[in-house]
């Protein structure tokens, strides 16, 4: 039993963390806020005016997204789906308005399997959850390929599934539905890379080349169905940074793993058809982005477009500037924006994987971290593309980054760990300044 228990650890606490987490969920209530619809707009304020004159008391007016559109937006495309209908027009918006165009309905995403569980708010539930828990398991899943220890592979994993990035924004249902493939992306460019080493170093051997080449057919799939999945989740600024940060990785391996041409071309065949399947969708989105005044109606000048230098405290202290929940946020516009937390043990660690050499992975993901940051900041580098007017990226928020910055910092925070738990005697004498 104990040796069950040890084996299985990681899955048995994961499941204990998730269900604490989301334990109001599992009692019956819903991942949505829900309680803004009744507390903020009419006519729903109007039927309980008498007993709130000032409406109904709500948690946070920052979060009306995901039950004003994300919610109803997926609720009617898996509806149309169930009729054999493609999601293409969405009739009950103001006189009507593309739904299929409409980059954050996402009809085409392949999890939305689970919204077909009838009632519809039933499969809701199960698809919020499923973010953590994917996550978790995925970012588990690539650090310990890293060579990490299992301990420090649960820290990284659940620093970054728990962080305050996700934490924030994991009820839109669409972020972190992006955000979560991102490790397992990673993971298969590494599977794909050792696999066609292993098939170049050991041709001659008839029987091994076999199994090599079914791995890498596997991780090559496995590739493509986790790019496919991040693009359709539904949030195209969030994807938009994952790829460029995944295909930077690409470049990173592929340097380390001796220039392969053939491999790179393998890469290449992937993202062709990549952009194959996924055309579904990304074709009649750039004709509604064409028709879209987003690019006139927002000034990237304005406050909380980038993260205010102030709101990198929120890296440490995510309450710094109190909290919307609780009324008392006195912040720069949006507190989801800009939380960077993931944790005080994880940063230490992060902060000790920095005074380790020989590490090419730290000095891949420290450089991830930094670009990040230097790119959310209000600097005169981060604002090029705003001043040029670049297509599709004077329109995106650059705060959106922290998904980036924290996925990396958690990755530091995991690898610092694993040196010390290897180190330990040494690990003390060097984690004893920081502290």
């Amino acid at each position: 039993m104990i040796n069950v228990l040890k084996k299985h650890f990681f899955f048995i606490f994961l499941i204990l963390a998730v269900a604490f987490f989301f334990s109001k969920t599992l009692s019956g209530m819903l991942p949505v806020p829900s309680d803004t619809i009744v507390g903020l707009y009419h006519p729903f304020r109007d039927l309980y005016a008498k007993d709130y004159s000032n409406g109904i008391p709500f948690k946070n007016f920052l979060i009306t997204d995901p039950v004003r559109q994300i919610y109803p937006w997926k609720e009617l495309s898996v509806e149309l789906l169930s009729k054999f209908e493609i999601p293409t027009w969405n009739p009950y918006e103001m006189a009507g308005k593309p739904l299929l165009g409409n980059f954050q309905s996402s009809p085409f995403y392949p999890l939305n399997i689970i919204l077909f569980i009838n009632p519809f708010y039933l499969g809701w539930s199960i698809f919020i959850i499923l973010q953590i828990l994917l996550s978790t398991i995925f970012t588990y899943l690539f650090l310990k390929n890293l060579k990490l220890e299992k301990s420090a592979s649960v820290l990284g994993a659940v620093a970054f599934s728990f962080s305050g990035f996700v934490v924030s924004w994991f009820e839109w249902g669409n972020v972190i539905h992006t955000v979560l493939w991102l490790p397992l992306i990673l993971l298969s460019i590494d599977k794909v890379f050792e696999f066609s080493r292993e098939i170049s170093n050991i041709k001659d051997l008839i029987s091994n080349i076999h199994i090599k080449y079914k791995k890498l057919f596997v991780w090559f799939v496995v590739l493509l169905f986790s790019s496919v999945s991040s693009f359709l989740a539904g949030h195209l600024q969030t994807f938009f940074y994952l790829f460029i940060f995944s295909f930077a990785y690409l470049i990173f391996r592929w340097l380390e793993f001796g220039k392969r041409l053939n491999t790179l071309i393998l890469f290449a065949i992937c993202y062709l058809i990549f952009a194959i399947i996924t055309s579904v969708q990304w074709i009649p989105t750039l004709q509604f982005i064409n028709l879209s005044a987003r690019g006139v109606d927002l000034s990237w000048q304005t406050p909380g477009w980038f993260i205010p230098w102030q709101h990198l405290i929120q890296f440490i202290f995510p309450d710094f500037f109190g909290n919307p929940t609780t009324l008392n946020y006195f912040g720069v516009w949006n507190y989801a924006e800009f939380v960077g937390y993931i944790g005080i043990i994880p940063i230490l660690f992060a902060i000790y994987s920095l005074f380790l050499s020989k590490l090419k992975d730290k000095y891949f993901f420290l450089g991830g971290f930094i670009v990040a940051i230097i790119l959310a900041l209000p600097n005169p580098i981060a604002q090029i593309p705003f001043k040029l007017g670049i297509p599709l990226l004077s329109s995106s928020q650059p705060t959106r980054l922290i998904s980036i910055a924290s996925f990396s910092l958690a990755v530091l925070g995991a690898i610092g760990f694993d040196h010390f738990l290897k180190n330990k005697e040494k690990g003390l004498k060097q984690v004893a300044p920081i502290v």
